[in-house]
């Protein structure tokens, strides 16, 4: 002890070896199946031990977990390599069904708004503990409804880092209607809507604002060093109120309050992206007024009634 405390240093004099070489064994095997090799070759890359264990060495940390409450059994794999499994052990985690969807109905909650990088702690979280867990139906149902299960997270931290720096970038995309496509923009964030994960940015092509599902990026091809600005880019500005003293509007970074009265609040839009604004006025329902201007309103009527039409039924 007074060795660490005087260098804050774990040292080989300081560590019993034999609880410490039990818990990377069990650490390993946690991890999957493993042979003798593969132990030796992870004991000998250890920083503090740097040497291979004998197979009769093996067994005794082996035992010392089986003592524990481990079951670890011996087998042969397709390649008739032997190979050591944890089945059970003493730190599963064992959930009721009650507690089982109660999770999932808090997850399904918190998901609704949350912060992009809330998100990947979270979803980073819940990996750990489902290697605890062996409920495989319980970690499928969790898997479902992440948003990050069909999104390479390292690709994912990639376009916030540029995004941090307000890279311009080229993806590739795979679009809906024109299929896989080279798309050069300018990144400003990533954020949650509507259940799903958007790269938001100035893009080339229409030369506006837009948003690219991140589950279609399939890769990011360049990051450009001589950033230019897309020219003549158009925007529009919409003044709209929210009737309903009980909404508390979040404003986004193209927005700012106008007035705020007891009963309203007035709202500016700036933007050069006319199918976000109306996605993101469609949000606040019948507590919505549009103000100006006033081709965009009438255009917005015109939505509101091929909706309507489309739902009608006789």
């Amino acid at each position: 002890m007074k060795e660490f405390l005087k260098n804050n240093k774990v040292t080989y004099n300081l560590m019993s070896f034999t609880g410490y070489k039990s818990l990377l064994i069990f650490s390993l095997l946690s991890e999957g199946p493993k042979s003798y090799n593969e132990i030796c070759d992870y004991f000998y890359n250890n920083p503090y031990l740097r040497e291979k264990i004998s197979i009769d060495t093996l067994r005794v940390y082996i035992n010392s977990l089986k003592r524990i409450g481990c079951e670890i059994k011996r087998f042969r794999d397709e390649n008739k390599e032997s190979k050591y499994q944890i089945v059970e052990h003493p730190f599963e985690i064992k959930l009721s069904e009650e507690e089982k969807q109660s999770i999932i109905k808090i997850y399904k909650n918190i998901i609704k708004n949350i912060d992009i990088n809330d998100l990947i702690s979270l979803d980073n979280l819940l990996e750990k503990i489902g290697l605890y867990i062996k409920d495989e139906d319980f970690k499928g149902t969790i898997k479902k409804l992440s948003m990050l299960r069909d999104i390479d997270k390292s690709l994912l931290s990639d376009i916030l880092d540029c995004c941090a720096k307000k890279e311009q970038i080229v993806i590739s995309y795979s679009s809906p209607n024109s299929g896989e496509k080279d798309i050069e923009i300018i990144a400003d964030k990533v954020d949650v809507s509507n259940n799903k994960i958007y790269l938001y940015g100035i893009g080339f092509e229409y030369n506006q604002y837009g948003s690219f599902l991140v589950s279609r990026i399939k890769q990011l091809k360049e990051i450009k060093f001589n950033k230019t600005i897309p020219v003549n880019i158009e925007k529009t500005t919409i003044i709209y109120e929210i009737n309903n003293t009980n909404i508390e509007p979040e404003l986004k970074q193209n927005e700012r309050i106008l007035e705020k009265k007891d009963d309203k609040v007035t709202i500016e839009m700036t933007t050069s992206n006319i199918f976000l604004a109306r996605q993101r006025l469609l949000e606040y329902g019948p507590q919505c007024k549009i103000l100006s201007p006033q081709d965009f309103k009438n255009d917005f009527v015109k939505l509101l009634k091929d909706m309507k039409a489309e739902y009608y039924f006789d």
